[in-house]
Order: C-alpha cells, then structure tokens, then sequence
C-alpha cells in the first residue's frame, strides 16, 4: 500500500519562528505563516506591517519572545519596544519617525548674510545673536559655513577628485589683481595654486624594495601638495624639534651603528615625537592613529608599523649609547646658554617598573600601593630646558640620589674652569641644605 507523502505547511526557504510560526521575507515583502496558514503579510518597505506582525506572534503566543526577536533579525529590547509603541499609539506609533533633522535650518541665506554684515561690522557674538534672532550657536556656525564658502570662492581648483569627463577649453582668466601698498613678491593678490583637497601619497613600493636588498641606506621624505591634510599641525612643532638639538646629538651618537633600512633615524625619532604629541606614548599606542595621515608629514605613503618601531628602538637600545646621547644633549644646552650654567632644577619621579628585572618594592603614588619601581632624576636648566635624566633604583631620598650622581656628572670641556667651580659647589650647598 502505498502512502502520499505529506506536502509542506510552509515554503522551503522559511525561516522558523519558534515551533508553530515560520517567515518568509524577499523583496517583494514577507509572509508569516502560523501552523501551514498564512497569518500575517506585508509589502517591501512597509516597516509597520513587519512590526505589528511581530508584535501580534508575541500576543497570540505563538513563540517566546526571544525567538521572534531572532526571526525578524532584531534584538528582544527592540521587540519590547515595539509592543510598548503599539500599546501607546497604535499602528502609527509603528511607523517610526523620519531620519535627518526635526525641522528646518535657521541659518537661511539672509540669516547667513546678516551675521555676515554683524562680523564685518566688529559686533561680537551675542551683539550679532540678539540683532538676527538666532543663538551664539547659530551665530558660530553661520561664520564657518561663511568662511568654508569663502574658501572655496578663493580657490575654485581646490578638488577632492578630478572629473572623468573632459572639460572644455578654459577661458582666459584676468591675472591677479593688483593690491594698492603691496610690494612684488610679497604673495598678496597672488592666485590659489590648484592642488586637491586631500592627495593620495606618492608610491614608496621601489624604494622599499631597494631598502630590503640593502641598496639605499633610508628613503628620504618626499611631501606632495594639497590643501588639507590631518595632522598637519604637528609641523608647528618641528621648530622646537630643532632648537633642542634631539636630531643632531642623535646623528652624531648613533649615526655610525644605526642600521640602514627604508625609515631613517630622523623618521623614528619624528615620530615618536609626533606620536607622543599626538598622545600615545607607548609603540603599541600607533595601531590608533591613522597610518597615512601619519605618513603624509613624515613624507612617507604611511607611518611605521608597531614591529618596526620596536625593532629600530631596540638597535639603539643595544647599541648601549643613551648616557653618551643625554651628555651630549646636556653638553649643547650649556654650551648654548654658559650664564646659566651653574643654575638647575632638579626633581625626582617614581614610576612603575614593568621589566624583567628584579627591583626593590617602593611606594608608587599612581598605584596607590608598593611596586617594582624606579626612580627618575630630572634636571633641567634655568630655562626649563631638559638637561638629562637618570634612572635609578628607589634611594631614600632625592639629596642622597645627588650624592650618588655628582661624580658622575662630567662637565663639558668648552665650559671655562671657573664655571666647572662654582657649578660644583653651588650642587654641594643645594645637597647640604
């Protein structure tokens, strides 16, 4: 005897709803099926039929609310939530409210002109607020949206991209135009040259080959123009970069054993500047910051890699020449300034040891209980200038921490004897005290 087989209660590609519910969404809508018979439907885009056939599974109890939560591809709060609006507003309250803002922009064109007219006029913020109607809020973002469209009146050719089409033969534009008082040369009245906004950084995909094979010893820096770039103010800081002589004594210290490779001494020390200016002191700390904004003011297509900074911060560390580095820093800063000679700062840190050595256990104020830790002699100059800095083991106190360090100290041979003198003796009365 033969025996039909069952047909199926619901189509193939069914998702199940708990036990006795399936669904069935494509793009032309979705269906919900009940024990076989269709219970519920919708069209495509219509979010408060999907909701309230959600809601509905819930009340009839045809599966548990965690169930319908994962049929419908949302959370159980959301389902919660649903049933609440349901409760509160009915099928309006399933609809949900538009994206975007709640109502239209205050900053119209005349609203943007007067705030335009008030700033030409000296008026402050709240003068110009009060007059137009609007908050100082207002007031401020009507003043960038006036200086961005400014900008890009001044330099039409500032693009983030280049059209594919091509574009017809420009018409012949009158030169700038002359500024009465303005000197030849001077850059007023000059035209904006045409960069892009944000370029790509060149390829460095050669010169990293070359630098693996050992056939160029760094790959120097090689900037390209555009009219905006993040990170771009850590430029202000290459000045002060300069003044402290880091990348000089560096090159004279480590010069001759740092290994040759595709980034240079001078790109691992700019960056760890960069970066520690930037916030992130630790290597590991450069996984959160943009490796190609980074790149772009090193002249590189991209900053380097965690690996790579430890392995270059490990050669100088083998090399065994930081004493040599920080003396000769110090060397420089008192050959700069011989009247202050004499005239230091000194100040002691505690900070948690987190090697492999084993340290005697003292009070770490930032743990709030004893650690391994060491101690951290600044010394810096009358001007505040960092001079050099010793790490020790905790000693009792800061003075007996000097008495250890003042033979040490070798004063550099172009400072004249008397100086080397009093500079002795002043440390001595500093310690007796």
């Amino acid at each position: 005897m033969t025996v039909q087989p069952s047909l199926p209660l619901v189509p193939a590609d069914a998702r199940a709803v708990g036990v006795a519910a399936a669904i069935v969404e494509d793009d032309q809508g979705g269906r919900v099926f009940v024990h076989g018979n269709r219970a519920y439907a919708w069209d495509g885009g219509d979010t408060a039929a999907r909701r309230f056939a959600a809601v509905s599974l819930m009340r009839i109890k045809a599966a548990t609310q965690a169930e319908i939560a994962e049929g419908f591809g949302v959370s159980a709060a959301t389902v919660r939530r649903w049933e609440a609006l349901l409760a509160d507003a009915g099928l309006v309250g399933l609809l949900g409210e538009p994206k975007g803002p709640k109502r239209k922009s205050k900053l119209t064109a005349d609203t943007v002109a007067a705030v335009r007219r008030g700033r030409q006029q000296g008026l402050s913020y709240r003068e110009i607020a009060d007059e137009v109607g609007v908050s100082q809020g207002s007031v401020r973002n009507a003043i960038i949206l006036t200086e961005s469209l400014g900008t890009e009146e001044a330099c039409p050719a500032t693009t983030s991209e280049i059209s594919a089409q091509p574009s017809p033969a420009p018409e012949p534009m009158p030169g700038p135009v002359p500024v009465p008082g303005s000197v030849p040369g001077d850059g007023v009245g000059r035209q904006c040259p045409a960069v892009p906004v944000l370029t790509d950084p060149l390829d460095r995909g050669g010169e990293r080959v070359l630098a693996a094979f050992g056939m160029i010893p760094y790959a120097a820096p090689v900037f390209t123009g555009c009219a905006r770039a993040p990170l771009a103010g850590l430029f202000l800081a290459v000045p002060a970069l300069i003044a402290t002589g880091l990348l000089e004594t560096a090159h004279a210290t480590y010069g001759a054993v740092f290994p040759d490779g595709f980034h240079s001494l001078d790109t691992m020390l700019c960056e760890s500047v960069f970066r520690a200016l930037l916030g992130v002191a630790r290597a590991e700390g450069a996984t959160r910051i943009d490796p190609t904004a980074l790149g772009r003011v090193l002249g590189l297509d991209r900053g380097p890699e965690v690996k790579t900074i430890r392995r270059k911060i490990k050669s100088l560390a083998q090399a065994g020449k930081a004493g040599e580095w920080i003396a000769s820093m110090a060397a420089r800063h008192l050959v700069a300034r011989p009247e202050q000679a004499a005239v230091f700062y000194v100040d002691g840190h505690v900070r948690a040891y987190q090697g492999t050595r084993k340290l005697a256990k003292t009070h770490v104020p930032r743990l709030k209980f004893p650690a391994p830790a060491t101690v951290e002699t600044w010394v810096a100059g009358a001007a505040g200038d960092p001079l050099l800095v010793v790490m020790a083991e905790p000693a009792a106190s800061l003075a007996s921490e000097l008495r250890r360090l003042i033979p040490d100290l070798a004063w550099d041979a172009a400072l004249s004897s008397v100086a080397q003198l009093e500079g002795r003796v002043l440390i001595r009365e500093v310690v007796n005290d």
